[in-house]
């Protein structure tokens, strides 16, 4: 048994000279890699011939980059610290992986990544397998953007359309109610739809039985309204209070369509209370 040290006492004493280093390796052809037509590529490489700016970025790159950004042209900064992953080759610039598009190409190449209509996000993930240049994800967001297609065809959830309410026809028929939070204190407010008259009572805790309390004495003062808009909580303390059989009530209203306004109408009157 041999025990190996530094210098490797325990060497083969043979050897096969036929053993060839290159039989394991490859070549890699970064445009075989890329999801590109010839013509296309083709055509790229004309761009970057005929482009000032491309031209002097091949030259830096097969030059070397300078150690200060300063250093380099200023319609090139964009580059600067992407230096260690450009390469050029065949008349192309390369981002690692993916082909650097000049700026005469860009808006054939983003009609080209849009033409499914896929929308932005699978746009952008399409663009990133191949193709690169400064800005290339708010220029697909713009320009998909823009797509009357897609826009049309949006998945996105439509607002539900807002519907007016109903002119009431004496004070205190029909009421929004909401509990809002301040200086470490709840309070009940109650707005008419009619003459746009508020109340606000102080509530100690948010028990069903302390709201109810407030609303019946809201209603013994006003009178029962016809209906009462809260919100979308059929379990709060207000939707509570307002169903309350001992109210002898009438017709609670938590609808989606009837909120916006009516939280729009609680706001406005609480802006007002700011001035008191």
């Amino acid at each position: 048994m041999y025990l190996a040290d530094t210098l490797s006492r325990a060497y083969l004493t043979e050897t096969d000279d036929t053993v060839n280093d290159q039989s394991d390796m490859g070549a890699v052809n970064m445009m075989e890699s890329l999801n590109l037509e010839n013509g296309t590529l083709k055509g790229i490489a004309t761009l970057i011939q005929g482009d000032p700016d491309m031209q002097d970025l091949q030259r830096i790159i097969l030059k070397g980059w300078p150690q200060v950004k300063q250093e380099v042209p200023k319609q090139l900064h964009n580059y600067f610290d992407l230096r260690d992953e450009l390469v050029t080759h065949d008349g192309l610039i390369y981002r690692g992986e993916r082909l650097l598009i000049p700026p005469a190409a860009r808006k054939n190449m983003m009609e080209q990544i849009h033409a499914a209509h896929q929308g932005i996000q699978a746009s952008i993930r399409r663009a990133r397998e191949s193709v690169y240049w400064p800005g290339i994800t708010t220029q697909l967001k713009d320009y998909i953007g823009r797509c009357e297609i897609c826009t049309q065809n949006s998945d996105q959830q439509q607002k539900e359309t807002l519907q007016s309410h109903e002119v009431p026809r004496r004070p205190w028929s029909k009421v929004a109610m909401d509990i809002f939070f301040l200086d470490d204190r709840n309070y009940l407010i109650t707005v008419d739809y009619f003459s746009n008259y508020w109340e606000i009572d102080y509530l100690k805790d948010l028990q069903s039985e302390t709201v109810i309390g407030k609303v019946k004495s809201q209603f013994a003062r006003h009178g029962i309204p016809e209906c009462v808009i809260s919100d979308n909580e059929h379990n709060s303390p207000v939707s509570f209070s307002a169903n309350s059989p001992r109210n002898g009530i009438f017709n609670i209203k938590p609808h989606r369509q009837d909120m916006p306004r009516a939280m729009a109408r609680l706001k406005m009157q609480l802006e007002q209370l700011k001035g008191y």
